[in-house]
Order: structure tokens, then sequence, then C-alpha cells
């Protein structure tokens, strides 16, 4: 009973971590832009002031949300 337990603990965490992988960057930075309208603008501001660029690129949107999140939470200044 635990080894079977312990088997679909291991599966849904597994479905979870690939349902969260597979949102695109775009999706994630519209859900922040909607969560925090005032403090995104501001720290996308921030972002292109400080050399990032607003792109298509998965790469570069990648780095910019990152960006954008940790200004969000304080850790850019």
């Amino acid at each position: 009973m635990r080894a079977l337990m312990l088997t679909v603990a291991m599966f849904s965490s597994c479905i979870a971590g690939t349902a969260f992988a597979q949102r695109s960057v775009h999706d994630q930075m519209n859900e922040m832009k909607s969560k925090y309208p005032q403090s995104f603008e501001r720290c996308q501001a921030l972002a292109t002031s400080r050399g990032y660029r607003l792109s298509d690129g998965e790469y570069e949107a990648r780095a910019v949300m990152m960006f954008i999140e940790g200004c969000i939470m304080g850790r850019q200044r």
C-alpha cells in the first residue's frame, strides 16, 4: 500500500512539473502583469533602461521575465 501511494505521489509531481514547464514565457509575463500591474510597468521600464530588450525571442524574453520578477520582489534597484 505504501509503495502504491509513493508511486502515485511521484507520478503526480512529475505531471505537475511538466505542466508548469510547458507554460510559455509570455504567459508567465502576462500573469505577472495582471497580478502586479503598476510594479510590472515600473520594473519593465527599469529593465529596458538597463539594456534588456523586449523582443519575441525566447531567450531574451526569459531574461527580461526573470529581471522583472526579481524587481517585483525587491531584488533589483
